[in-house]
């Protein structure tokens, strides 16, 4: 799915419960968070992006495509979509 899951997915993820974990007066916290809340907000959040998601990539896949034509694959995203050179240095020389 892109780069996106990893770095905002993950890493948001974790922000969220951690709030929840490290908010605590117990852990260090000021107190006042809920972990329960933080929890059920990741979450509620990660299927947000999963029905929206896959809501955009249905639309995509049914308008417009989401595949290469098989030439395209051959030459590949970079000249085909972009034209331009994986090394594009030695378009320079």
């Amino acid at each position: 799915m892109l780069g996106v899951w990893p770095l905002h997915g993950v890493a948001g993820s974790w922000g969220g419960i951690a709030t929840g974990i490290f908010g605590q007066s117990f852990a260090g916290g000021l107190g006042g968070v809920s972990f329960k809340a933080q929890c059920a907000g990741t979450f509620a959040a990660i299927i947000f992006a999963l029905v929206c998601g896959s809501v955009v990539y249905s639309l995509l896949k049914n308008t417009v495509g989401l595949r290469l034509t098989e030439e395209q694959e051959l030459r590949g995203a970079d000249l085909s979509i972009h034209n331009i050179n994986a090394n594009p240095e030695a378009d320079i020389r």
